[in-house]
């Protein structure tokens, strides 16, 4: 008995379109708008304002002139990789049809490169919120760690869509030197490594948080201390912050992450922390009102003749010198964990 044959898997856009011989109606053609759904999870905003207007005006001119990139999901459902904004523009003018281009044999990583790496043509990367520029930094990252077909799966999207003239050229240079992805990925936005690595951590944000992000409500080095709550403070700490006018400094933020590592936070420390009112010193106290030096360590240091005064001047400045020192340590070992 024969095996049945097996599907061939396209291994380049230049398979998928013959791009050397006419393409067939079937993979660029006109499809229903009703047909076609969003990228699931689509981490871009869509155009709003005068941007979206201006974009329903020339379609309104002049059509769509440039197809939009999908793939079959199933026999009437095709899934957006690029032209979320034509869509929805087309959607806001009512058009009943659109023009499309089938793509074939992605898999869901690829896709959602395609989604990432389109965006960035039609868009320049400072352009994009802190939170979609965490997103396409990951996915680079990601593709550079694996890179073979997917970066030339970037680089035939880029020759589809006539886009080998933009500015940032983020994935299609050689990356044979021995530098580490994320370094790769540094140098090709023009950002320092700890740059982005702290767009690393941001993107393992809970979406609540990113939208504080994105408006500013956050900062950038607050939010990377955050991410590092668990996902279940993070939805408490999200809630909080948009039923209260609390505040989330760098300061507050380290204190929230320092008592997660302690496993002490949860939605009731995390309100103290905001509103000022967490004491975290009233245990230290208590305990520091108990301590007594030993007299073999006062001897081991002090001479009889140096008064109460010198002692204590002394162990102040020794004390400040090990905290200043432990803090340093401190902040290096947090950038190399931040970074590795």
């Amino acid at each position: 008995m024969n095996a049945a044959p097996t599907k061939k898997k396209l291994t380049s856009l230049d398979e998928m379109f013959q791009m050397d011989e006419p393409q067939k109606d079937d993979k660029n053609t006109e499809i229903e708008i009703e047909k076609l759904v969003p990228f699931k999870n689509h981490p871009f905003k869509y155009y709003t304002g005068e941007r979206l207007d201006d974009m329903i005006q020339s379609i309104k001119e002049f059509g769509i002139l440039q197809p939009i990139l999908v793939r079959q999901i199933d026999d009437e459902i095709y899934e957006i990789l690029a032209g979320h904004n034509r869509w929805n523009a087309a959607l806001n003018i009512g058009l009943s049809k659109v023009p499309i281009i089938i793509m074939d044999g992605l898999s869901d990583e690829e896709a959602l490169l395609i989604v990432t790496e389109t965006n960035l043509i039609q868009r320049s990367f400072t352009d994009l919120l802190h939170s979609e520029r965490a997103f396409v930094l990951t996915q680079h990252y990601e593709a550079l760690k694996s890179q073979g077909k997917r970066i030339d799966l970037i680089s035939e999207v880029k020759k589809l869509l006539n886009a080998d003239k933009i500015e940032d050229e983020t994935t299609c240079a050689p990356v044979e030197h021995k530098l580490k992805s994320r370094e790769v990925v540094a140098q090709n936005y023009n950002l320092s490594r700890a740059t982005v690595a702290r767009y690393l951590r941001i993107n393992t944000l809970d979406r609540g948080l990113k939208d504080l992000i994105d408006t500013e409500q956050i900062s950038i080095r607050a939010s990377v201390e955050l991410s590092y709550l668990t996902e279940e403070n993070q939805i408490y700490l999200v809630d909080i912050l948009n039923n209260n006018n609390y505040k989330v400094d760098i300061k507050k933020a380290t204190e929230l992450r320092e008592l997660e590592k302690a496993s002490k936070l949860n939605e009731v420390t995390i309100e103290k922390v905001l509103a000022g009112t967490y004491n975290s010193k009233k245990k230290v106290s208590s305990i520091l009102n108990g301590i007594k030096i030993k007299s073999k360590v006062i001897k081991k240091y002090f001479t009889e003749q140096q008064s109460e005064k010198e002692v204590e001047d002394i162990i102040d400045k020794a004390l400040e010198l090990y905290y200043s020192q432990t803090d340093n340590n401190n902040r290096l070992e947090a950038f190399d964990e931040v970074t590795e």
